[in-house]
């Protein structure tokens, strides 16, 4: 027989003093320590206690610290490992656990008593009526490995039936029992019973599935926390070479900028550090999901190779509850802009002004690396879009060719009846807004990429507290806020857990809030600067806000800003969705008209409504209207230019939203999303 694995020291070790556990009491996290240890630790804590070691919190039982479960699988783990101690210990000698005779060598170990017994006690063990049906194991056997460590160890006995071994399970209760429970307090009748043999392989094997799950993730973390260190390297690096040429820049003219250059370096430092804490607090984080996949795992993988099926059987509930929501985990992002601060001298005016140059921290988010190791679809499972150049990605503009992937709305109970806007939130799903029917008042309705209906979003608190009332416009911020613009006089947010958190209204060029007017809050967008431009159709007017909903500025524009995009150099694309005159405008900063993007010839009818921009500032529109009557998706140059057609494969399209690092193309119509792929 093959010899089982050592046990792992780390596990039977206590988290707080280092040392074996003692009295091991498991949270729920896994992570067990000592019962004396743990209560110290949560000396003058009242209602939860933090593990040292996962940081995660956790009520107390109200028995105290004594009522968390006992890691039984310590215990095993523990006599298990004293057991593999004794027998490959160099120049050890185990004496006889019966008669302690320090001449006495060991010869056998008895299963029954837990003990080493030598030749002598060993006859006398035979003799004894109360002795003669123990199972005794050559000492020789033990130590060559021969005979499995794993397979000797005493068997669990029932707390209630005294010397009864626990050999079924019972699946109604998740707990172990012996023959005698199966008769008192488990019958048949009302209780499903299984061998313990035949749970704990199907107990096996759903952990060992769990565990395939969690390894993904736990590979997903590594390589995430990887890119932080790169990220670090760079950032390290980079800021030498910034230093340098710096320095460069100021040895023209020393005499006159010292005192210049040396405020310029304590910036680049000053933003370095902030960097740094930035990729600090980002590893803290990946290093923290390491160490629960890890502790978990490791755990998990004793249980699983080296513990007994009693051992399996006593952790299953709670392994499984962990490694679940550890499989379901979603790692920390790595922002790679954070890992490279630059400078870049200024010649023409170092003579005239004591500024060396411009700083900037991060790259082109357009060459921003991938984490290495993780592929791109990874990576965007996990970051945060939203229709703004903050969504841009490998610069893919112009026509192109696209081929129609996936289509849905109509699934289940959530069939759309006025689609108006999409976008994606800070977890990959679809957010998609649905004006509904007259009177319904409309929803935001949450999908996965694939069209499954996931659920809608917090809205039921009345419209003072987040209710939507026949929603418009969603972006989603970097953060994984959700914005939505409705037929009120306030802009709705939300966190990324979906839930309502506050409103706020617009101001007018003339510093009228629209709470105090007749307002409708339609076009929404976020700029380079991350900040909020929201339309407001009646005045005319596009207000721009910081994310917490404060005012900054607010420009007169000619139409109705119903749709708004952002291009990379700060101009604006601006439908009136079927306002009055139908039209589709780009303006300057400040509002003024650059060009009218004119409708193509072949098009008899033309409403403009959903806007968004690629990475090379090429404009993508909707003309919502029939498939038979030129609606579709078009696109023209920023400089009001038609390009061409990109597709006609829609009808009705009204929103818009890009996924330009994996080629995607979303669009909402009335009663379906349909989203397009570029070949």
């Amino acid at each position: 027989m093959a010899r089982s694995k050592p046990v792992t020291k780390d596990l039977t070790d206590c988290g707080i003093c280092l040392l074996t556990i003692e009295e091991p009491k498991a949270l729920p996290c896994l992570h067990s320590y000592c019962l004396k240890c743990l209560s110290q630790w949560a000396k003058g804590k009242k209602d939860k206690v933090r593990c040292p070691i996962c940081s995660q919190d956790f009520p107390i039982p109200p028995e105290g610290i004594k009522g968390f479960i006992t890691n039984f699988v310590i215990n095993t783990l523990k006599d298990r490992r004293e057991l593999e101690e004794k027998l490959h210990a160099k120049d050890a000698r185990v004496i006889c656990s019966c008669c302690g005779a320090t001449d006495s060598k060991a010869e056998a170990y008895c299963t029954d008593c837990g003990g080493f017994i030598c030749e002598d006690c060993g006859a006398t063990h035979r003799k004894i009526l109360v002795f003669q049906d123990h199972k005794t194991i050559p000492y020789i056997d033990l130590q060559s490995g021969k005979v499995d460590i794993k397979s000797v160890m005493k068997k669990q006995c029932c707390k209630e039936h005294k010397g009864q071994v626990l050999r079924f399970y019972c699946k109604t209760c998740g707990v172990l029992i012996c023959h005698e429970c199966t008769i008192i307090d488990h019958p048949t009748s009302s209780h499903s019973l299984v061998n313990l043999k035949h749970a704990t392989k199907e107990q096996r094997s759903e952990v060992n599935q769990l565990m395939t799950d969690c390894n993904k993730v736990r590979d997903m973390v590594e390589g995430f926390l990887k890119s932080a260190e790169q990220v670090q390297h760079n950032l390290e690096k980079s800021l030498e070479k910034a230093k340098a040429a710096l320095h460069q820049a100021a040895d023209a003219e020393r005499d006159k900028i010292t005192q210049k250059e040396k405020e310029q370096e304590a910036e680049l430092s000053q933003a370095a550090a902030v960097s740094k804490k930035q990729i600090e607090a980002q590893k803290e984080s990946l290093q923290m999901q390491q160490t629960r996949l890890q502790t978990a795992l490791q755990m998990a993988t004793e249980v699983t190779q080296t513990g007994s099926d009693h051992d399996l059987a006593l952790v299953f509930s709670s392994l499984k509850d962990n490694l679940s929501q550890l499989r379901d985990m979603k790692p920390g992002t790595v922002d790679g802009n954070l890992g490279e601060v630059k400078f870049t001298p200024n010649p023409s005016t170092l003579s005239t002004a004591l500024s060396l140059g411009s700083m900037s921290i991060g790259r082109n988010k357009s060459n921003a690396p991938a984490s290495p190791g993780v592929k791109k679809t990874e990576i965007s499972a996990i970051r945060s879009y939203s229709k703004s150049s903050q969504s841009r990605g490998p610069r893919h503009g112009g026509i192109g060719t696209w081929k129609l992937s996936i289509q849905f709305g109509n699934r289940g109970q959530q069939i759309l009846q006025d689609g108006r806007d999409i976008a994606i939130t800070s977890v990959g799903e679809l957010i998609v807004l649905d004006n509904g029917h007259y009177g319904s008042h409309g929803q935001a309705m949450l999908f996965n990429q694939s069209g499954d209906f996931k659920h809608s979003l917090d809205t039921k608190q009345g419209l003072k507290s987040g209710q939507i009332s026949y929603p418009w416009n969603v972006v989603v911020s970097q953060d994984g806020r959700i914005f939505i613009t409705h037929l009120v006089s306030h802009v709705n947010v939300y966190d990324q857990n979906r839930t309502y958190k506050y409103r706020f209204p617009t101001k007018s060029p003339s510093n009228v809030s629209s709470d105090a007017q007749d307002t409708a809050l339609y076009g929404l967008a976020l700029d380079n600067q991350g900040c909020l431009l929201v339309g407001e159709c009646n005045q005319k007017y596009i207000s721009k806000h910081r994310l917490d909903g404060s005012h900054v500025s607010s420009i007169k524009v000619t139409i109705q800003p119903g749709y708004i995009a952002v291009t990379s150099t700060d101009k604006l694309i601006v439908s009136n969705g079927g306002w009055s005159y139908p039209i589709a405008q780009v303006l300057d900063p400040t509002g003024n008209i650059l060009h009218t993007l004119k409708p193509p010839s072949d098009v008899s009818s033309w409403i403009p409504y959903g806007i968004c921009c690629t990475a090379d500032d090429d404009i993508y529109i909707a003309n919502c209207q029939p498939a038979s009557n030129g609606g579709g998706i078009y696109c023209y140059s920023i400089s009001g230019q038609y390009m061409g057609c990109i597709t006609k494969e829609v009808d009705e399209p009204t929103g818009l939203a890009l996924i330009e690092s994996e080629n995607k193309m979303l669009v909402v119509e009335s009663k379906s999303v349909k989203i397009f792929s570029r070949q």
